[in-house]
């Protein structure tokens, strides 16, 4: 008989495996804090929001810090003059922020016009921002209206307060005690009061010396840059329009005419020329001279002399051997008919059937000229700094191989981190305030005299003509009258190389950038 063996068989075994639950990406937030310009404790106000940021942002679990960006000392009325803001804005394009807070609309912008464009490019690229003040969240607003709202709001604010400046400058102007936002080239402001700095008082008196001695501005300046003497602001080359301005400025007899401009009430506020619409306010003996007052007015009939004899009737203009015809190349030529000044194409001027193009007025040429002039005047920072973006863009990519320059742009990183994470170490407590003021101190340092290394190294490697250029009608222009009535030399000297003209009532501006530029001319009525 089968006899089977049968074995007992044990129960499974079951062991539980927790499901992982999957990783959320957190939400990266940046913050934007501005100090005002009028800010009693700035550096104060500014590391207190920087830390008020980071400590609120790490807080949040499901946040993670994208940057701080932080404009200090300056008017938040323009965006163009916000560099942090301005790259926080390129960081949301870059993909690299998904929430931005700022403490209020105003911190933010105080223009209608860039508040709706800002708010709306952040919401079409779906980043959301967070006004703490307002308690606004743009990413659950339903309309846009309510941003309208704010905004104008904010402008409304922002020329209420323009206008009790305005009121504070000038009741300061009346009792004199009115002190200049910047000192003339020459002077420090001590105590309230214009002290002279020995070795910019030398240029200054140079300046008057050479000028009164028969030299032109061009060759002065020309000697200057020969000679390397250094400006302000960084700034290391001297204009033509530069030493105008030394030449034109009371402030160096020792006397100061204060409200020679003032701000417009439209925002954004511009700066013009006070023809009679505001008071001057002229102050004697207000800090000591750099240049007797009778040096001051002889320079001012000189230049008035001079002037007269550029424009003179009969006399070598402004404008001779810089016109030419469109048509056939020919220069133009100064002629007087009827007592009227015209200039025409030499070939039309001898036989009409060799050239077409007939005569133009002077009067109508020197219209679109000061037309031109008065344009880039205004829009100036519209129409050349992105062209001087642009060319410096093109230069630093022919220099992109040379190491040195690599090497550097590695260290400014690596101290730009550093920065980040002393904020980070300061909003914990783990380094004190004065610790945290010397070591951001001592990087702030670093980065200055290695972008200054930069820049010389970019500079011996031979900058171009056309960045130069732009650079020295950007100055002239931020210098210049806010209205000129009559062509002047530094302004043909710094920016028209040539003029053609292509028909009675078109010609073309080139400038010495390569720009080319189209103005028209009213058709003479014969």
């Amino acid at each position: 008989m089968y006899q089977s063996n049968s074995t007992s068989v044990e129960a499974p075994k079951i062991t539980l495996i927790q499901a992982r639950k999957p990783e959320t990406a957190k939400l990266r937030v940046a913050a934007y804090a501005r100090v005002s310009s009028d800010s009693e404790d700035q550096q104060n106000s500014y590391i207190a929001q920087v830390d008020y940021y980071t400590r609120h942002i790490a807080a949040q679990e499901s946040w993670e810090l994208a940057d701080i960006y932080a404009d200090e000392g300056i008017s938040g009325l323009v965006a163009s003059k916000r560099d942090e803001f301005n790259r926080m804005i390129q960081d949301c394009r870059d993909g690299k922020i998904d929430r931005v807070l700022v403490k209020s609309i105003s911190r933010f912008a105080r223009n209608t016009k860039e508040y709706i464009q800002y708010v709306r490019e952040l919401l079409r690229m779906g980043i959301s921002i967070h006004f703490e003040k307002e308690n606004i969240d743009t990413g659950k607003m339903t309309s846009e209206q309510i941003a309208t709202i704010y905004g104008a709001f904010s402008q409304m604010e922002s020329q209420n307060h323009s206008n009790n400046m305005r009121i504070s400058v000038r009741i300061r102007m009346e009792k004199g005690d009115y002190l200049s936002p910047s000192e003339p080239y020459g002077y420090r402001l001590e105590n309230r009061t214009l002290i002279i700095i020995p070795e910019q008082a030398e240029v200054v008196r140079r300046i008057y010396a050479a000028y009164l001695s028969g030299q032109g501005k061009n060759d002065i300046a020309d000697e200057l840059n020969k000679a390397g003497i250094s400006r302000t602001k960084g700034r290391t080359v001297w204009h033509p329009s530069t030493v105008a301005y030394i030449l034109t400025n009371i402030a160096y007899t020792g006397d100061m005419l204060w409200q020679k401009s003032f701000s417009t009430n439209e925002i954004p506020f511009r700066q013009v020329r006070n023809k009679g619409e505001k008071p001057k306010y002229f102050v004697e003996n207000c800090h000591e001279a750099i240049i007797p007052r009778e040096d001051f007015r002889q320079v001012q009939v000189l230049m008035e002399s001079r002037r007269n004899h550029i424009n003179g009737p009969g006399s070598s203009t402004l404008l001779a051997r810089k016109i030419h015809c469109e048509g056939c190349g020919t220069l133009f030529r100064r002629k007087l008919v009827n007592e009227k000044v015209y200039w025409t194409c030499r070939r039309h001027d001898r036989n009409k059937d060799l050239c077409p193009t007939s005569q133009v007025p002077e009067e109508q040429i020197v219209t679109a000229i000061l037309r031109m002039y008065h344009k880039l005047k205004r829009y100036h920072a519209q129409i050349l700094s992105p062209v001087l973006i642009q060319l410096t863009e093109l230069r630093e990519k022919e220099l992109r191989s040379n190491c040195r320059i690599n090497d550097i742009d590695k260290e400014i990183a690596q101290l730009t981190e550093q920065n980040l994470v002393l904020v980070r170490l300061k909003s914990k407590g783990y380094v004190d305030s004065a610790l945290y003021l010397s070591q951001t101190g001592e990087i702030d340092f670093k980065l200055r005299e290695l972008r200054r290394l930069r820049r010389r190294i970019m500079e011996a490697n031979g900058e171009d003509s056309q960045i130069r250029a732009t650079q020295a009608m950007l100055d002239y222009l931020e210098d210049s009258p806010e209205y000129l009535e009559e062509l002047t030399e530094e302004m043909f000297e710094t920016m028209v190389q040539s003029i053609s003209i292509a028909s009675e009532t078109e010609m073309n501006l080139n400038l010495y950038n390569g720009l080319m530029l189209k103005e028209t001319m009213e058709r003479t009525v014969r």
